[in-house]
């Protein structure tokens, strides 16, 4: 699963990579978590690609937003039929800039967070879902849930699943397909080649949401000898 993330690049070079006009002047994030406004790109009414603050927590339009506990993730291999998210799939895709994300290595003693960044640098693009919902003082609520797949090589010795990616020259392909013909997207829904993430153990802090800041994402100290992560 993907559970904390972080988008440091300024509003500006998110406008340039994902070709969309961003007004926020977001700071950079170190550690976002379930519940908080993430930036997400989807389309307008007129269908062109719009810079949007939605809820991470998906929230099925049916349910409402009193009932039950939000979605972070939905699983690539069955979201097409689920009722939770198959409308979402098939009419409100979306893309979640980041720049890395965190995940959890589990042993003796404490989880090992670890930093999954593209080894190449830079932006990439979370394969997301959202949803309005109407709670029950008539009030809004649009979330986002993130896509899963199984691990690939690069991450399978730490977690079980990673999130989907949508290359940059899939981006329109993400956001336009139309709801009769998402079979097309199928190829899509996958981990990435060996070489795509590099990694590396980081600082336990990450761990408490109220921490933030550049600090986070410095390499761990080496366990002690005979110690295990």
């Amino acid at each position: 699963m993907c559970g904390r993330y972080l988008l440091t690049a300024p509003p500006d070079e998110v406008a340039q990579t994902f070709s969309v006009d961003v007004r926020d002047n977001f700071p950079p994030r170190y550690n976002i978590a379930p519940t908080q406004p993430v930036a997400a790109v989807r389309l307008d009414r007129g269908g062109a690609r719009a810079y949007a603050l939605l809820r991470w927590g998906f929230i099925p339009g049916w349910r409402g937003t009193e009932a039950g506990r939000p979605l972070i993730n939905a699983r690539a291999e069955t979201v097409a039929e689920k009722r939770s998210f198959s409308g979402a799939f098939k009419r409100r895709r979306c893309l979640v800039p980041a720049s890395g994300f965190y995940e959890w290595r589990r042993g003796e003693g404490a989880p090992q967070p670890f930093l999954f960044e593209p080894a190449a640098g830079g932006l990439f693009a979370f394969a997301g879902i959202w949803e309005t919902s109407l709670a029950d003082n008539g009030s809004e609520a649009e979330t986002v849930a993130m896509l899963t797949i199984e691990a690939g090589p690069d991450m399978a010795a730490i977690h079980h699943r990673e999130p989907v990616v949508v290359a940059p020259d899939a981006f329109d392909r993400w956001l336009t397909t139309d709801e009769t013909e998402t079979a097309a997207l199928a190829p899509l829904l996958r981990a990435q080649a060996a070489g795509f993430w590099r990694s590396r153990a980081v600082s336990k802090a990450v761990n408490k949401v109220a921490n933030d800041g550049p600090a986070l994402i410095e390499p761990a100290a080496p366990p002690a000898q005979g110690a295990l992560f």
